[in-house]
């Protein structure tokens, strides 16, 4: 609940802070491939925290999305294993995503939106590359955190996914405030 509250406090210096950074500082590039794009449901916090789209874009190396509890999408660490003897969900691919530029109250905004304090998510940089090109980026993305492995995130049960679209979201995804009490997120209010 502190972090939801310090949330609200923080939210409208993002506004002014991105008008101003706009001249100053260097904007930070964030990959994101799930509930954070275009139309879906926490696409709000890039529209609130001034966010600018730059481009489409995949993970230049292969990686495993799957669906985790909630209908929530992970990129899995690629050094995590799975259940050894079980091959299913082994399926690694370029995961499809979107490219964002946000100042430094917007990533923090998105630490707090994918629960990077709480082990939830972990941001790490990850080399993108651009639709249609051969041209690379790095960025900051998110992958499954130590507490969602610790969880069962990306063992063989979750469903490798190839991408995070509209559909999936539709029939599975639950917002935060709908989620059992002591499920990761469920305390932070979006």
């Amino acid at each position: 609940h502190r972090m939801a509250a310090s949330f609200a406090v923080a939210m409208p210096a993002v506004v002014v802070s991105a008008r101003v950074s706009a001249a100053g500082a260097t904007p930070h590039r964030v990959f994101v491939y799930g509930t954070l794009k275009k139309g879906f449901h926490n696409h709000r916090v890039l529209q609130e925290s001034e966010g600018r789209f730059v481009a489409a874009v995949k993970t230049k190396l292969p990686h495993r999305l799957v669906l985790g509890e909630y209908g929530i999408p992970y990129l899995m660490r690629r050094t995590v294993p799975v259940t050894p003897g079980d091959t299913k969900g082994t399926e690694l691919t370029q995961v499809t995503g979107e490219l964002w530029e946000v100042d430094h109250e917007g990533l923090a905004s998105l630490d707090l939106l994918e629960g990077v304090a709480v082990g939830m998510y972990e941001r790490i940089e990850m080399k993108v590359v651009f639709e249609n090109s051969d041209d690379e980026e790095t960025a900051f993305g998110y992958i499954a955190g130590p507490e969602s492995v610790k969880r069962g995130i990306g063992e063989a049960t979750c469903p490798v996914i190839r991408a995070y679209d509209l559909d999936l979201q539709e029939k599975n995804y639950v917002q935060k405030q709908n989620r059992a009490k002591g499920s990761l997120g469920a305390s932070m209010n979006w």
